[in-house]
C-alpha cells in the first residue's frame, strides 16, 4: 500500500491497523504491506492513476489530488465549503455515490475514507477580520487556497512544504495555511504567535484498491476486507477528530493564541469562496451542481 505520509502520521497508523486486521481475519491469505513516506516514489497527483493502472494494488490518497483526472474531486478542495468534521461527513454522504462511480470507472474500489483536520490560518499576530489579512504573505499548498486567500486581500505564496519552513524561519513569510497536525510538527510557535481556526477545507483521504487485484481474491477474502473497512472507518475518522483537538490544544500550550473566526469574518470568507463554488458547479461534471446545491441547502 502506497502512503505519502510518514509512519508516525495518524492516518498512516490507521492504514497499518487496517492491514493488521486484514492479515489476521483472512488467516494470512491477504497481506498488505504499508509503504509509508512515499517510499514507492509516487507523488500525490500520480497515485490514483497508479492504482487504476495496477502499478500499485492499493493506496492511500487525498481525493483532491486527483482533480486533474476527475474534475468532480475538486469539491474536496472548495474553500470554506466545509468548516469541520460534521460538515465533511455530510458532504461525503451526498458525494459518495459519485465518488464510487468515479472509482469504478478508474478500475478501483474505495474501501474506506477519513476526513482530515481542517486547514487553519497561522500568522505572526492574531487575525480578527479580513482587513488584518491585507498583503500578508501566506504560504498555500494548492491553487484553490491561493485564489481564495488572494480574494480576501492576502498575498498568498504557493510553495512546497519544505520551502515554507525555511521561509518561515527566515522571515520570508507572514503566515501559513495548514492543519493543526502540521502546525505542531513544524513547531510553528517558534515563528508565529496566532492561529485562527477557520478550518476552510477538510480534505478526504481514501484507501482504494485496484479492482483487478481485489477481484483476484477469493469471495470470502473480499467480504472480509470490505467488512473490516466498514467496521473500522468510523474509528479512523474519530482518530482524525481527536488528532485535531489534541494538536490545537498543544499549539495553545506552546504559547500560540488560538481563536475562531467571528461571524463577520466568517461571512466575508464565505463571500470570497462562492466564486470557486460556482466555478465547480459549472465545470465539475454532470453531478457537480446537484451535489453542491443539496449540500448548501441542507446547511442553511
Amino acid at each position: 500500500m502506497h502512503v505519502n505520509f510518514p509512519a508516525g502520521n495518524f492516518d498512516t497508523q490507521n492504514a497499518i491497523k487496517f492491514a493488521d486486521a486484514v492479515k489476521a481475519e483472512t488467516n494470512g491469505e491477504v497481506v498488505i504491506e504499508v509503504m509509508a513516506g512515499g517510499s514507492l516514489g509516487l507523488k500525490g497527483p500520480e497515485v490514483q492513476g497508479a492504482v487504476r493502472d495496477g502499478i500499485v494494488p492499493i493506496a492511500h490518497y487525498h481525493l483532491d489530488t486527483a482533480v486533474g483526472d476527475e474534475p468532480f474531486f475538486a469539491i474536496q478542495g472548495l474553500p470554506y465549503l466545509t468548516r469541520g468534521f460534521a460538515d465533511a461527513a455530510r458532504l461525503n454522504e451526498l458525494a459518495s455515490p459519485t465518488y464510487e462511480k468515479i472509482a469504478e470507472r478508474n478500475n478501483q474500489k474505495i474501501l474506506y475514507s477519513v476526513f482530515w483536520p481542517g486547514a487553519q490560518l497561522y500568522t505572526k499576530d492574531s487575525v480578527a477580520d479580513v482587513a488584518d489579512l491585507d498583503a500578508l504573505k501566506i504560504r498555500t499548498a494548492n491553487k484553490s487556497s491561493t485564489d481564495f486567500l488572494s480574494d480576501v486581500g492576502a498575498a498568498p505564496v504557493l510553495m512546497p512544504w519544505a520551502d515554507a519552513l525555511v521561509a518561515l524561519a527566515s522571515g520570508g513569510l507572514d503566515g501559513i495555511a495548514t492543519s493543526s497536525t502540521s502546525g505542531v510538527d513544524g513547531k510553528f510557535w517558534e515563528f508565529m504567535g496566532a492561529v485562527n481556526t477557520i478550518s476552510y477545507v477538510n480534505p478526504t483521504a481514501v484507501v482504494a484498491v485496484n479492482l483487478d487485484a481485489f477481484n483476484a481474491l477469493s469471495p470470502e477474502d473480499q467480504k472480509s476486507i470490505t467488512d473490516i473497512a466498514a467496521r473500522m472507518q468510523q474509528e479512523f475518522r474519530s482518530v482524525a477528530e481527536t488528532e485535531d483537538t489534541v494538536r490545537l490544544k498543544a499549539l495553545g500550550e506552546n504559547g500560540m493564541t488560538v481563536s475562531a473566526p467571528s461571524d463577520a469574518f466568517s461571512s466575508a470568507l464565505e463571500e470570497a469562496a462562492k466564486k470557486q463554488w460556482e466555478a465547480f458547479a459549472e465545470n465539475g461534471g454532470p453531478e457537480a451542481r446537484l451535489v453542491l446545491d443539496a449540500y448548501l441547502s441542507g446547511r442553511k
